[in-house]
């Protein structure tokens, strides 16, 4: 005989699992020990996470009144040990822990992993102010480095649009999560360097767990960030997520739609950000221009400029008076060390001249040749002339004798 078992609904599946789970005295209280991911403060005081290991995950809830005695502040990649009742929630059939209590139980592999290299880079100067540059102000094209499908790259170009039609956008598509994700990062912020198009990189991703947005705190990507050319906006995650990217980007932003906010200034602001300016620079022109008109009326009215013509013919006449007056010293100088320099060749002539050593008592001796200058140059019997300054005697050599001869 066989008995007619009738089908079960999924609401009593689920609440019979319930039933087994609550009369099960391990699960009704234990602890549990993991590192939290994608822990979400809902605004009603509930806190939302998971907890995992290297190989599993398990999702939590810790309502508000027993996150009152929380003595911290749970965060990603906290390593904590819960006190909690194991349940599955019905009306989903998701297993769960309902935790009572927390307590941290030091930090979690990531978490140290995170704290290790932004420790490193921030050694090396990576997160130097200094080193930061400027957004430009007025950008004519940004390139976004984002995934092609995610709703950050929609948001960057609803909010780019809304404010500044006439701005370019330059997308290179990446993975922004999993494995191989930091890798293709790299290559597109290194594609948008190679383009040379972008006056800005907005680089970054929408919100997500630790893991999801890990990619954005490899050493690899923040090295990239580092040697861009072009200055980088960080947007990774929503507001409460920091990664190693936004410490090394030169402008950080909480969200991907913040960043365009950052990067595309509004085309009618910037309009009337003009107008106001060539409106200031108008009314500095004309009181300048009063200004100047009532110095003049000052002046045409005082007994200095009565006669205008003549007060500049004045100064005119004593300004050339005075150049004049520079001309004539400066010529007399000349002349005058012109004349010395003259005194000095003509007394060097002076000492020159044959005449002038003829004068001092020396003779000139010429022969048939010529010139003599010395005793050897003449010959015994040989026709001499001697000029003295005051005439010549002619001579015959009788003979010649050296000078250290006896």
């Amino acid at each position: 005989m066989q008995y007619q078992v009738s089908a079960l609904s999924v609401s009593e599946l689920n609440e019979y699992a319930r039933r087994l789970l609550a009369g099960d005295p391990l699960l009704r209280n234990l602890e549990v020990t993991g590192e939290i991911s994608g822990y979400k403060h809902h605004y009603s005081g509930h806190r939302y996470f998971s907890l995992k290991d290297e190989t599993a995950r398990v999702q939590c809830v810790m309502f508000r009144q027993n996150a009152m005695g929380l003595d911290f502040e749970p965060a990603d990649g906290m390593r904590v040990t819960v006190r909690a009742s194991a349940s599955i929630f019905a009306r989903d059939g998701a297993f769960q822990l309902y935790i009572n209590s927390m307590r941290q139980s030091g930090q979690g592999d990531l978490f140290a992993r995170f704290e290790k290299l932004k420790q490193k880079l921030q050694a090396e100067g990576l997160f130097d102010p200094a080193r930061k540059r400027d957004v430009p102000a007025m950008p004519r094209v940004i390139g976004v480095a984002t995934s092609e499908t995610g709703a950050a790259l929609r948001d960057v170009i609803h909010v780019a649009r809304r404010r500044n039609p006439n701005v370019g956008i330059i997308v290179a598509p990446c993975a922004v999560q999993g494995e191989g994700a930091a890798a293709e990062v790299v290559r597109a912020i290194e594609r948008l360097n190679a383009n040379g198009e972008s006056d800005v990189l907005l680089v970054g991703r929408g919100g997500g767990s630790i893991e999801d947005l890990w990619a954005f705190n490899e050493e690899i990507v923040a090295r990239a960030i580092a040697a861009s050319r072009i200055p980088v906006i960080s947007c990774v995650g929503h507001e409460i997520d920091f990664t190693i990217s936004d410490f090394v980007a030169d402008l950080r932003a909480p969200t991907p739609s913040a960043a365009a906010e950052l990067a595309v200034p509004v085309a009618s602001q910037l309009r009337e950000s003009l107008d106001g300016m060539l409106g200031r620079l108008a009314g500095a022109l004309r009181k300048g221009q009063e200004i100047r008109y009532v110095r003049l009326e000052h002046l045409c009215a005082s007994d200095a400029l009565s006669e205008p013509r003549q007060v500049i013919l004045e100064a005119r006449g004593t300004a050339l008076d005075q150049l004049a007056e520079r001309s004539h010293a400066a010529v007399t100088d000349l002349l005058r060390r012109s004349a010395n320099r003259m005194e000095k060749l003509d007394a060097s002539l002076r000492a020159l001249n044959p005449s002038a050593v003829l004068d001092r008592g020396y003779a000139l001796v010429r022969g048939r040749d010529g010139l003599i200058e010395r005793a050897s140059g003449a010959m015994a019997g040989e026709r001499i002339n001697i000029l003295f300054s005051d005439g010549t005697i002619d001579a015959d050599v009788a003979g010649i004798r050296p000078e250290n001869s006896k």
